[in-house]
C-alpha cells in the first residue's frame, strides 16, 4: 500500500522541481524529502527518481505515480470535506492567495472570521492572476482570488470552482485636463481614436506576462496599433498616478482610474470588463473552513473599491 504522506511529497516535489525546494515548501529537512522519497520507491518496487551529484528529477514511473496521485489526493480532500461538512466545525488551516490589489478589500473579513474561530489558521500570501490555478492544483493553496481583463471564462475549470464575485469596467485613463477628456464626457472612445491616441501618447502599462498586460496588448494587437512608446511599471495604482501627472495613458479598471482625481476614466467601445473570480478545489467543496472563508472574501469584495493596498501596488 502506497503511503498518502509519501505520495504528497512526490507531488510537491515535482511541483518545486527539486528536494530542496520541497524540502522548504513541506517545512522539513532535505534529508527528511529524500528518505520519503527513497520510502516510497520502496513501497512502489520502481525507481521514481533519478538522482545525480547535483540535482534530481522523476523517471516515467514517478511521472505516472503523480498522475494517480493527483487523483488520489483530490479523492482523500473530497472524502475529509464531507466528513468535515458533518460535523460543521470550522477549524484548522487554510492558504488563500490574493493578487496585491485586493488583498486589503477582503482582509478585514478574514480577520474578524480568525477572531471567531480561533482554531482555525488563515494564512494569506501574495501570487499573482496567472500562477494562482497551478498553486490551487498543487495544494500549495487553498483559495485564490484573482482577475481576468476581456471575456469571462467558463464558470466549469474542470478540477477546479470559480466564482464571480465582481465586475468592473476597463477604462481608458488620461490626465483629467487631457483634450479627449474634455471631448469623450460621459462618451465612450471609440477604436480610431484609442488606435490614433496609442500613435501619439505614450502608453503606460505593466510588465509583460501580467493580466492586465496581456489584455491591453490584446485589445492594442486588435485595432492594429502599435504604441509610439511604452513605459512598464510593476502597479495599477502606479500607472494611475503616472496618468495623473502627465506621463502617459492607458487602461485601467474604473475604480483604480477614479482613486486618482487628476485620471479621466473614459468608457471604451466595445466595452472590456475586469472580472473578479474566486477559485477552489472541487474536492473541497463542502468543507466548512473553506466556506467560512469564501463567505468572508465575498463579503470584503462587495464593499466599494476606494484605495489601494497602502504597502504594496496592485500588480498586474
Amino acid at each position: 500500500m502506497l503511503d498518502l504522506r509519501r505520495l504528497e511529497v512526490l507531488s510537491v516535489f515535482a511541483m518545486r522541481g527539486s528536494i530542496a525546494a520541497a524540502a522548504q515548501e513541506l517545512g522539513v529537512s532535505a534529508s527528511a524529502v529524500s528518505q520519503q522519497l527513497s520510502a516510497l520507491e520502496r513501497e512502489a518496487q520502481l525507481p521514481l527518481i533519478e538522482r545525480t551529484a547535483h540535482s534530481a528529477s522523476l523517471t516515467d514511473a514517478g511521472k505516472e505515480l503523480v498522475e494517480h496521485a493527483s487523483t488520489i489526493l483530490a479523492a482523500v480532500e473530497a472524502a475529509e470535506s464531507h466528513l468535515r461538512g458533518r460535523s460543521g466545525t470550522i477549524a484548522g488551516p487554510v492558504r488563500v492567495s490574493f493578487i496585491p490589489g485586493l488583498a486589503a478589500t477582503a482582509a478585514p473579513d478574514l480577520a474578524e472570521l480568525q477572531r471567531q474561530y480561533p482554531e482555525l489558521n488563515v494564512v494569506a500570501l501574495q501570487i499573482e492572476s496567472t500562477a494562482a490555478s497551478a498553486a490551487l492544483l498543487d495544494r500549495a493553496t487553498d483559495i485564490a482570488v484573482v482577475d481576468e481583463w476581456g471575456e469571462e471564462t467558463p464558470v466549469s475549470l474542470g478540477p477546479l470552482q470559480a466564482q464571480r464575485a465582481h465586475r468592473e469596467a476597463i477604462v481608458l485613463a488620461v490626465p483629467a485636463d487631457h483634450p479627449v477628456a474634455q471631448s469623450h464626457f460621459q462618451k465612450p472612445v471609440s477604436a480610431a481614436t484609442l488606435r490614433e491616441l496609442v500613435r501619439t501618447e505614450t502608453w503606460l502599462s505593466s510588465p509583460p506576462g501580467q493580466v492586465s498586460r496581456l489584455a491591453g496588448d490584446a485589445r492594442l494587437a486588435a485595432l492594429g496599433a502599435t504604441p509610439l512608446r511604452r513605459w512598464e511599471f510593476d502597479g495599477l495604482y502606479v500607472l494611475a498616478r503616472l496618468v495623473a501627472v502627465g506621463s502617459g495613458i492607458t487602461l485601467l479598471p474604473s475604480s483604480v482610474a477614479a482613486y486618482e482625481r487628476r485620471v479621466a476614466g473614459i468608457p471604451l467601445q466595445p466595452r472590456m470588463y475586469r472580472y473578479v473570480r474566486v477559485l477552489t478545489r472541487t474536492s473541497s467543496r463542502g468543507d466548512p473552513k473553506i466556506d467560512a472563508c469564501l463567505k468572508a472574501i465575498r463579503q470584503g469584495l462587495r464593499r466599494p473599491w476606494t484605495e489601494p493596498v497602502a504597502a504594496s501596488p496592485s500588480r498586474h
